[in-house]
């Protein structure tokens, strides 16, 4: 099992299989990774991973088209096609409006 850890819900801490998808993994354990379209279209799921980056399957042709590379430099991926394969700290910017 892999440990991930959602700083921006209190650090919040969960358990998952690995290889399993972040956002999915959001969703079941109530991680509060913002989403509107799930499929790598919207970029509404963008996140920073603060630790374990290299804990992550390689970025998805749907993230480099959404993501800069300032943005994938600063480790930042789309929860809806990132695949974790060992431990990892997330973070977002809430949306605004509350969700």
């Amino acid at each position: 099992m892999i440990h991930i850890t959602f700083i921006s819900n209190g650090n919040k801490q969960v358990e998952a299989p690995d290889n399993s998808n972040l956002l999915r993994t959001s969703l079941r354990e109530k991680g509060g990774i913002p989403f509107k379209c799930g499929g790598g279209l919207c970029g509404t799921c963008k996140c920073t991973i603060e630790s374990g980056y290299e804990s992550l399957a390689p970025l998805t042709p749907k993230e480099r088209k959404i993501l800069t590379q300032e943005q994938i430099d600063n480790h930042m991926r789309l929860a809806c096609q990132a695949f974790v394969n060992g431990d990892i700290a997330v973070s977002w910017q809430p949306l605004s409006g509350g969700k």
